[in-house]
């Protein structure tokens, strides 16, 4: 469990108990220049790409690794086997390649947001470098792609699993790397299926998912710019190292949920909330926590109707889970989250119990008070049976139904996801998420001294 989740919890309660965080507001960023512009998105794109022959150069020097990795159609980084002595620098890389990007990434979403027309006109021009990145990465950091090719092709067959199935490479390939339980709703299994069909071969297949992830990404960005009219936000989306790395190179379905969502923030601005109930259920089609996460987009309506498309919104999607999953679906999600939290110790299990109590108490919170604590939102990821980086996309939702947070929750993605993932050794830097929230905390105390005793009757 990242220490990222327990920061969290500890701001989100402090804000929910009615205390003030410290208020950075008044701090004046620099005046970006034609020239730090282009600086920024060369520091970007080469971090970017740096990072990627770093994915494709730790699959086949940190540590020992199975024959059928090596046979993969792309460079595989597995930590479900012991990693090598090279491990630790490797790790210290790719945090200074995220910072890298970070720097390179935050500079050009300041020049947009500064008007400043050179980083303007490279936003466009260096989001499709990244795109042509993404789709040729030759190494993922996951092997969720693999298992999307197995379940596309099974289409109708993905529960039952047939015997012999596969033959050729793609027997080859999941004689190693077994396909788990589904836990994809029946929306994303149907597109799934579709998007795979479009490649005769293993690698067209983990293409066609990749283009699929590159225009849900450009979706994203245009409904960010329908709901807030920011180009910033915008160039936060089309700019994002993470997202194109874990949504496009490693083509996780989690940002198809998000667009949903967001477009479903979209329709309840122009006031059709049946119809964003509908995309929200849409979305738990998806993964059934984004439910929850969903959810938030109508803490705006007043309690009694908030509650109402919150319901009305599950129940569509239980509905047609049941119907178009059934049984099958179900048990294999409780068997997921059984067999991922095996291997936790029983203090951590109730840790990581608690914390995803606490993701929905934020959701309940917001749909009876109308309020969004500023950090609840990093809550979310806690639902899921282990925290991967990819998970963290769940924040974003929360941060544009919140109408504050959102740009800054964008650029701390790169850093926040490398500290998060488990096939690098960052955790003692991780470890500098709670000691900074506590610092939070101690500032806001010294700024309202009553606010600790307030706390504590409360």
């Amino acid at each position: 469990m990242s220490p990222l989740i327990p920061a969290a919890f500890v701001l989100t309660l402090w804000e929910a108990l009615g205390r003030r965080l410290p208020d950075w507001s008044g701090f004046r960023a620099p005046q970006v220049t034609p020239r730090a512009a282009a600086l920024a998105a060369l520091l970007l794109v080469s971090g970017f790409a740096q990072s990627l022959f770093l994915l494709a150069y730790q699959s086949g020097h940190d540590g020992l690794r199975p024959g059928w990795i090596e046979a993969a159609p792309f460079r595989f980084v597995d930590d479900a086997y012991p990693f090598g002595p090279e491990h630790g620098l490797i790790s210290l890389a790719a945090l200074g390649l995220a910072v890298m990007q970070t720097v390179g990434f935050g500079s050009l979403v300041l020049g947009v947001a500064q008007r400043e027309s050179m980083s303007r006109r490279l936003v466009p021009f260096v989001a499709g470098i990244l795109a042509i990145l993404a789709i040729w990465s030759p190494a993922v950091s996951s092997g969720d792609v693999f298992g999307y090719v197995g379940l596309g092709m099974l289409g109708s067959h993905v529960f039952e699993r047939p015997a012999h199935f596969f033959t050729g490479e793609y027997a080859a390939l999941f004689d190693g790397y077994p396909l788990r339980p589904t836990i994809y709703g029946p929306l994303w299994v149907a597109l799934n299926a579709a998007v795979v069909a479009l490649g005769g071969t293993f690698a067209a297949k983990v293409l066609a998912l990749r283009a699929f992830g590159a225009v849900l990404l450009g979706a994203l960005a245009w409904l960010v710019m329908r709901l807030t009219r920011s180009r910033a936000m915008v160039a936060a989306v089309l700019l994002n190292p993470m997202l194109w790395l874990q949504f496009v190179a490693n083509a996780h379905n989690d940002v198809l949920a998000v667009t949903l969502i967001v477009a479903a923030l979209v329709l309840l601005a122009q006031r059709r909330p049946a119809w964003a109930m509908a995309l929200v259920g849409a979305a738990g089609l998806v993964k059934l926590p984004f439910l929850v996460v969903g959810a938030v987009a109508f803490g705006r309506l007043g309690t009694r109707r908030a509650f109402l498309y919150a319901a009305g919104a599950c129940a569509l999607c239980l509905a047609l889970s049941a119907l178009f999953g059934g049984r099958p679906y179900f048990d294999a999600l409780l068997a997921t989250a059984r067999g991922r939290g095996a291997f936790m110790d029983p203090v951590m299990q109730a840790a990581k119990a608690a914390l995803a109590l606490a993701a929905l108490g934020s959701t309940l919170f917001v749909l009876l008070r109308g309020r969004y604590p500023s950090f609840a939102g990093w809550l979310y990821p806690a639902l899921a049976p282990v925290l991967f980086p990819w998970y963290l996309i769940w924040a974003v939702p929360y941060a544009l139904a919140a109408e504050a947070g959102a740009l800054t929750t964008l650029l701390v993605l790169p850093v926040l996801g490398t500290l998060c993932d488990t096939i690098y050794g960052l955790d003692a830097f991780a470890l500098a998420l709670p000691v900074a929230a506590l610092a939070a905390l101690v500032v806001a105390m010294r700024a309202n001294p009553g606010g600790l005793s307030s706390a504590r009757s409360a």
